[in-house]
């Protein structure tokens, strides 16, 4: 039975992990859409509003998050209910210890995303600047998930590992629900332009993400037939079903899909789809929270 501390870690862990890839995958959604306006030579439009005001709202989101989670570390571990979370003393402790390095991270990189996605619409001749202040923050968010759980104990060459699956994860996974929003809100021909430039970026990000993510499952996964035998790794099972399915999604998407809504310019299929793999992201999101926040691997 999951206690209401553990529920409220789970929950804080969900939270993150949608909070960066939400903003990774705004991120990236108008990086494809300045190289549409660019080709295309045509004016901004209401989606782009919508995704500048998508990423501010998941990193303001994302930063609050990251500022409840010491109190509810310090909770957590007092286990004297919620005036645990302001107990001066459990606070200090958590504060020194890894969560506290982990908070810090979360927090400047939320903060420097807040500032460059302010700075971004303001001040255009210190773009090249913010867009380094961007990936700066998506750094330091990536890196802040070695500090904790279930892959403290990994080297440091498999920590950048690490941080590279989670990049390449928040880009697929974040991208989503901006381009089920896209096939309401640009005309097909656009949106025709925008899926081929996401199909090309979305095979080198998923290139990465299996590659990374097996060289990390065979770390963590020793000996392999842990995968059947341990709660771990039949929830690392699940997860890679979810995962499967938004693979088997995307191809549909780039095979089929994409050239239906070219010749028919109806965009509904192509939104019904990316909402289910939406859903299958969720999935993969809860899963991972939870094997990575309550169950550790076996050896």
């Amino acid at each position: 039975m999951i206690g209401h501390w553990e529920l409220m870690l789970l929950l804080t862990k969900f939270a993150t992990y949608a909070a960066v890839s939400s903003c990774v995958g705004s991120v990236l959604m108008h990086t494809l859409r300045l190289k549409q306006l660019r080709t295309t030579d045509t004016k901004l439009e209401f989606f782009d509003v919508w995704l500048s005001s998508w990423f501010l709202k998941w990193a303001s989101f994302g930063l609050v998050i990251s500022l409840l989670q010491l109190p509810i570390q310090a909770g957590a571990m007092a286990e004297n209910g919620l005036a645990g979370m302001f107990d001066s003393l459990m606070l200090s402790i958590m504060w020194q210890s890894a969560v506290g390095s982990q908070v810090s991270f979360m927090v400047v990189g939320f903060t420097l995303l807040l500032l460059s996605g302010w700075g971004i619409n303001k001040l255009a001749r210190f773009k090249t600047i913010l867009r380094l202040v961007t990936v700066t923050g998506f750094i330091l968010l990536a890196t802040s998930f070695t500090f904790t759980g279930h892959t403290v104990a990994l080297n440091t060459v498999f920590k950048g590992v690490l941080v590279l699956h989670v990049l390449a994860m928040a880009a697929w996974a974040g991208s989503l629900w901006p381009l089920h929003q896209s096939c309401k809100a640009l005309p097909a021909d656009s949106l025709v332009t925008l899926m081929a430039y996401f199909g090309k970026v979305a095979v080198f990000f998923v290139s990465i993400l299996i590659a990374c993510g097996v060289l990390l499952l065979l770390q963590l996964v020793d000996p392999i037939s842990n995968l059947f035998t341990t709660n771990y790794g039949q929830l690392v099972m699940l997860k890679l079903i979810f995962v499967s399915g938004m693979l088997l999604l995307a191809a549909w998407h780039k095979l089929k899909l994409v050239d239906e809504l070219a010749q028919h310019k109806n965009a509904q299929p192509l939104r019904l789809s990316i909402f289910i793999e939406t859903l299958l992201v969720v999935s993969v999101l809860v899963t991972t929270s939870v094997f990575t926040t309550l169950v550790g691997p076996q050896n």
